[in-house]
């Protein structure tokens, strides 16, 4: 009961921002292992990178044997950026002349495409959270239910009414236990319902109250009287029971009737208008009328804009910065691999959850262009059944085309083998997926990032991704933190492996980065977790927190490699 308490008090959705990663200022500094440290090694700077430049020592005499492109799935990106622009990806089917040339069915789509755009060369600056989007899709068929004992109930002319069961009863528990906790529109949505159901039971408490204690003035002793810990279980009534218990805190006071009148009597109305207020805010990204599209057919797919220096393109462009960034020209940090060839592939804004159908399409057009590695957004705890699966096939595909992916958890604390997040390797049920890479954020003292998700399985291993100095746009550089910047050091080096062994699958390149990493195996480190819904810190070893029990090493990648292909 306490967590329906509770969400009918705030929204339980995430409300992280899609790009969770920029920080402010550049750096003064000017030792690399200050800057751009994942190109370090502990045994030289002191600082656990990755070992870039040892891995450049051993490759002195090799040729680079293929230019592997890499798939930034996400944010815009600056293409024209000094340090980045050698490195990116030009369609060679494809010319700007406002022609379909490679008859993909996307105009100009020169270094990657925007599926995020409008014909007239409008772009999304924002989009939903998933669970908003999948209250709005079944609000009509369940947002109206309410349960208690196992019957269900609605508000019909402003009484609580017993009503048959939903048709749909697999559809309805998905709705209340994958939907409604992820939902601020469908939480704000239920507390306006709930406040019709606390005025019905406060009806009923006052009436209870007259013939115990007649002509009395009554206060929270009283009122606990209409607790009866034996009586038989009434769920919506000890959830009124409760919500107007905590009113005599919230309002500081002990008489029942200021509660009554400040409360109870009000609850319809502030919900309802608490709820009108969100639905106004977020109900509407603008997708309708921008993109043109509907989001829930796979099979429409020809939309979008290849415009892609957009307001949130500053995190593309750090990764691209980390992946392809040119080497020893003394401009920002030396990026992993200068002849790597960066698609931009953008599905998300500054703020709301990508859509599942725009991340599948991205991966397919990644693959069919030639891709060799693919970075994806933050895994993320809903996935619709059915657009989940255009998602397992979308990864499946590459898969079998032999392209690794990459894709970098959250920043929430929570253990992974407790709350699953997708995408994953297990997502469709079938044989465990090969080439899918789980990542988490590292510092160059050889510690995970305090808040990131972890999982002894479920997380492959850690990479840098803590105050790394990269391109940002406008041909300027700084200093961030974040996942996506985890994630593009293990494209990096994933890229770079693949250039001078082009045979190896994306499949076995993720073996060997998981088999080659600088091993934490052993070490005590502090780590955040949630406890009873609480930030809360603990000790850990480095091996219970992702399944490699390291952080990312190039140069160790590079040795594997070689020895494979001999």
């Amino acid at each position: 009961m306490k967590k329906y308490v509770l969400l009918l008090f705030a929204c339980m959705g995430i409300n992280i921002s899609y790009a969770q990663l920029i920080g402010t200022g550049g750096s003064t500094q000017k030792k690399q292992s200050d800057l751009d440290w994942y190109n370090c090694s502990f045994d030289k700077d002191g600082v656990y990178g990755c070992e870039v430049n040892k891995a450049y020592d051993f490759l002195k005499d090799k040729k680079v044997k293929k230019r592997p492109i890499v798939a930034l799935i996400g944010t815009g990106i600056d293409v024209e950026h000094e340090d980045i622009k050698q490195a990116i990806w030009v369609n060679p089917k494809e010319k700007a002349d406002g022609k379909d040339n490679d008859k993909n069915g996307r105009i100009d789509d020169i270094n990657g495409w925007n599926f995020l755009g409008g014909k007239d060369g409008q772009v999304m600056e924002s989009l939903m959270q998933e669970g908003d989007r999948e209250f709005l899709r079944l609000k009509d068929k369940y947002a109206d239910y309410m349960t208690s004992n196992g019957e269900f109930f609605k508000i019909v002319n402003e009484k609580l009414t017993k009503v048959p069961a939903p048709e749909n009863l697999t559809e309805y528990t998905y709705y209340k236990n994958k939907v409604m906790p992820e939902s601020c529109l469908a939480s704000t949505y239920g507390g306006w319902k709930m406040g019709y159901v606390i005025q019905e039971y406060a009806k009923k408490f006052k009436e209870e109250l007259n013939a115990k204690f007649p002509g009395q003035k009554y206060t929270v002793k009283e009122f606990q009287e209409c607790y009866d810990p034996k009586a038989p279980q009434d769920t919506l009534r000890d959830v009124a029971f409760s919500l107007i218990a905590i009113g005599f805190n919230l309002y500081k006071t002990d008489d029942l009737d200021v509660i009554y009148k400040a409360f109870v009597e009000t609850a319809v109305q502030r919900g309802k208008e608490t709820y009108e207020k969100e639905f106004q805010k977020i109900s509407s990204d603008g997708r309708k009328d921008i993109v043109g599209d509907n989001y829930l057919d796979i099979n429409d797919n020809k939309y979008g804009n290849n415009v892609l220096l957009t307001s949130e393109a500053a995190t593309g462009t750090m990764q691209a910065g980390i992946v392809g960034g040119k080497r020893g020209n003394g401009l920002g940090g030396d990026g992993i691999i200068d002849q790597a060839e960066i698609m931009c592939l953008r599905v998300g804004a500054g703020s709301g959850e990508p859509y599942l159908k725009d991340m599948a399409l991205a991966i397919r057009y990644a693959v069919d262009h030639g891709s060799d590695v693919i970075v994806l957004p933050q895994q993320n705890t809903l996935y619709p059944e059915n657009q989940k699966a255009w998602m397992s096939e979308a990864l499946r595909y590459a898969e079998g085309k032999g392209v690794l992916v990459i894709v970098p958890v959250w920043e929430l604390s929570r253990d992974l083998a407790k709350q699953t997040f997708f995408p994953n390797r297990w997502m469709d049920g079938s044989k465990e997926l090969t080439n899918l890479m789980v990542v988490a954020p590292s510092d160059k003292n050889g510690n995970p990032s305090m808040n990131s998700n972890y999982g002894a399985k479920e997380l492959d291993l850690f990479a840098p991704g803590v105050n790394i100095y990269s391109a940002y746009m406008g041909d300027t550089y700084k200093t961030g933190s974040g996942v996506s910047l985890a994630s593009a050091s293990v494209a990096g080096v994933a890229a770079l492996v693949k250039a001078y062994y082009p045979n190896l699958t994306g499949a076995q390149i993720r073996n060997i980065l998981l088999n080659s990493v600088t091993s934490r195996k052993g070490v005590e480190v502090e780590k955040g977790i949630i406890v009873d819904g609480k930030q809360a810190q603990d000790l850990f070893l480095f091996e219970d927190l992702c399944l490699s029990g390291g952080i990312l090493n190039a140069y160790q990648a590079i040795m594997a490699a070689d020895k494979f292909g001999k």
